[in-house]
């Protein structure tokens, strides 16, 4: 059973399911317990023809009989295993809800920027401690795709966040931010999870692909770019047109707040990863024990009258 809820219900479903499944199992005696009683009812069924006066071809009264027999006892066993109907509701979640988030997976890709301009000052330091308080802001579901770049860009951990050692160290030839950023873009078209884009770089670009140009592909992909360090080879403007070109949002590192900007930037990029790929919502199971119940005694109330004509 599938429909449509309203503005804050995706859809629901639902199910029959019982606490106690094993007490179905008493129905075997319980029914080879009545056909007993019933082959040796026979004198009963003589009596209730004759009250009814019943005519040739009325057999169907007794099998009428018969089955609502069958059925009381059916509702009876079904009773004591407690029967329960089990929706599945589906909820959008709202901006900003980072708990129904977490809930539900995604794919947060950070790339990192470990050219020799990010040795000034603490530049990498900034970087991994950005790093390390994203990563706790993560979901049990969620997986991390960490990408370090300089003249390359490489892979170098994908995999629950939890799970994450790597050492960042800096000090690698030329900045081609915007050969990271095609990496990443290839790498969530083809991702089965949602995939959130976060570049972390003092923005001194000098080699490879035009970043801002790459950044305009993004489309649906959220990305936000994040700029660490100021001074020689920094440039924040340049991040800053990254974020504008595809949509998204530009942070700067401080050591001051730095939690309460890596929740914020998370809640930002998660939720519209899961809203890009529709899955902006979070499924809980309600349980109904009292519409089965009240519908199985109001057909045990209907059929037992008829259940009694016969006196068995």
């Amino acid at each position: 059973m599938e429909w449509v809820g309203g503005l804050d219900t995706l859809s629901l479903q639902a199910m029959i399911r019982f606490d106690y499944p094993e007490y179905a199992l008493l129905l075997a005696p319980v029914l080879a317990a009545y056909c007993t009683l019933l082959a040796c009812a026979g004198r009963s069924y003589v009596k209730l023809r004759r009250i009814l006066t019943l005519v040739e071809g009325w057999g169907w009264v007794r099998s009428l009989v018969i089955s609502s027999k069958l059925l009381l006892l059916i509702l009876l066993v079904a009773l004591l295993c407690q029967p329960y109907v089990e929706r599945v509701e589906k909820r959008l979640i709202e901006t900003g809800d980072l708990e129904a988030m977490r809930e539900v997976p995604a794919t947060i890709m950070l790339l990192v920027d470990v050219s020799r301009s990010m040795e000034y000052g603490n530049r990498i330091g900034e970087a991994e401690a950005f790093v390390l308080s994203l990563l706790s802001q993560l979901g049990g579901g969620d997986r991390v795709v960490v990408v370090l770049f300089a003249g390359e860009a490489e892979v170098v951990y994908e995999g629950p966040p939890s799970n994450f050692t790597v050492e960042f160290k800096a000090g690698r030839r030329y900045s081609a931010i915007g050969d990271a950023l095609s990496l990443a873009l290839s790498y969530s078209r083809a991702s089965n999870l949602p995939v959130g884009v976060v570049l972390v770089s003092d923005g001194g670009w000098n080699y490879g692909s035009d970043p801002v140009q790459v950044a305009r592909a993004y489309g649906g992909v959220p990305l936000a770019a994040v700029h660490v360090g100021y001074g020689a080879s920094s440039n924040p403007e340049l991040l800053m047109r990254v974020a504008e070109a595809s949509g998204g949002w530009y942070y700067e590192v401080t050591q001051e707040g730095l939690n309460s900007l890596t929740e914020n930037l998370y809640s930002e990029v998660k939720y519209a990863a899961l809203a890009s790929r529709g899955e902006n919502y979070v499924e809980h199971a309600v349980r109904d024990y009292a519409l089965p119940q009240l519908a199985a005694w109001a057909i045990f109330i209907v059929v037992l009258p008829l259940t009694l004509i016969d006196g068995v």
